[in-house]
């Protein structure tokens, strides 16, 4: 009974040992412990793998494609130093320049009085332009009057420009207003006119008769030549 009894435990702490052991190896089969390994996936380029970019990525441009830009809110061009600026126009559509301030242009205006006596149907006044000078002229201003029964048929200024010795006419527009029987002429007009040696103001009427006085007012300024 006692070696019965000795065999039994024996077999217990056999099975017991031997149950621990077992539990201590390895399992195989499925397990929920993930295991890195590469993957190969082959994909031809008509069926891509969609991919979604993860932080910074280069993009490299080939050739030179056509790009549509699109603004959107208020754009600042800035320039950086001081670039060379080419300018395309030709002879024939040249770039419109002004000088602003004019620093050689000598200011100068003078009131001339033109008279036609009886008999004389127009008659001319002149300015006398300093030697080596320019007379650019800008306005010019006139007012006369003569009897109802005539007609001052133009006003106009007459200039120069040497070599040429002849006096050019430049027309200019008239107003007449009637009043108590005396017809009153105006002019005030703005031009651009030029003029050396000498600039004239002139006006004639019809019919010859009697006397008519013009007053002329002309404005501009001189350069030196």
């Amino acid at each position: 009974m006692k070696k019965l009894k000795h065999y039994l435990t024996a077999s217990i702490g056999l099975i017991l040992f031997v149950s621990v052991i077992a539990l201590s190896l390895p399992q195989t089969g499925h397990s929920n412990v993930a295991i890195d390994k590469d993957v190969r996936v082959i994909n031809t380029p008509a069926e891509p793998i969609p991919v979604v970019a993860q932080g910074t990525t280069n993009v490299a441009v080939s050739n030179t494609p056509t790009v549509n830009a699109k603004q959107s809110g208020a754009w600042s061009v800035g320039i950086t130093g001081t670039p060379t600026v080419q300018v395309g126009n030709s002879g024939t559509n040249p770039v419109l320049t002004r000088d602003v301030d004019r620093p050689t242009a000598q200011p100068f205006q003078q009131e001339v009085m033109v008279t036609v006596n009886d008999g004389e149907s127009g008659q001319n006044g002149f300015i006398t332009v300093p030697a080596g000078k320019l007379f650019v002229v800008e306005h010019v201003s006139a007012l006369g009057s003569a009897p109802a029964d005539q007609t001052i048929d133009n006003a106009g200024v007459l200039t120069r420009i040497l070599p040429d010795l002849t006096q050019r006419q430049h027309y200019l527009n008239i107003t007449k207003q009637e009043s108590a029987g005396i017809n009153f002429y105006r002019v005030s007009q703005q031009v651009k006119l030029y003029g050396n040696g000498s600039v004239g103001v002139r006006f004639s009427r019809f019919p010859a008769v009697g006397t008519v006085t013009f007053r002329f007012t002309v404005s501009g300024y001189f350069v030196d030549q």
